[in-house]
């Protein structure tokens, strides 16, 4: 880890800048690290606009034809919000539980897990409230 916190990347817009302040005050990141960082912080400016436009001209465009088509900027806020996703996961910034972030599968896995535990659970506390003859 290094122990110098660079400055905040002059051609950061006002999202990039909050997320990269946030995270360089909150953790302890390697030089490695500040790359990921301040290309995630780029890409969430860069969603930011890609969102604006299609905000400003609706999700549908007219085409060279006249006829109405998908906007292009969602296909490429969408290709943005993949590659701003792998960085995230790349860069795993700890929770505050410092716990990693995971995966959206290893999220339903936790869920799936966590039910189960729960079924277990409750069929064991009936079993010992019967025991002790209070069911």
């Amino acid at each position: 880890m290094t122990t110098r916190k660079p400055a905040t990347p002059a051609d950061l817009g006002a999202r990039g800048r909050k997320f990269w302040r946030t995270t360089v005050a909150m953790f302890d990141l390697s030089d490695v690290e500040f790359e990921l960082l301040v290309e995630c912080a780029r890409l969430l400016d860069e969603c930011e606009s890609l969102r604006n436009a299609v905000d400003q001209d609706g999700v549908t465009v007219t085409g060279s034809t006249g006829q109405p088509r998908v906007h292009p900027a969602l296909g490429e806020l969408r290709q943005h919000r993949l590659a701003l996703g792998k960085l995230l996961a790349q860069l795993a910034l700890p929770d505050v539980a410092d716990e990693t972030l995971g995966t959206p599968a290893q999220a339903r896995a936790k869920k799936a897990s966590q039910a189960r535990w729960a079924a277990h659970n409750a069929v064991k506390a009936r079993r010992e409230a019967v025991q002790r003859g209070t069911a």
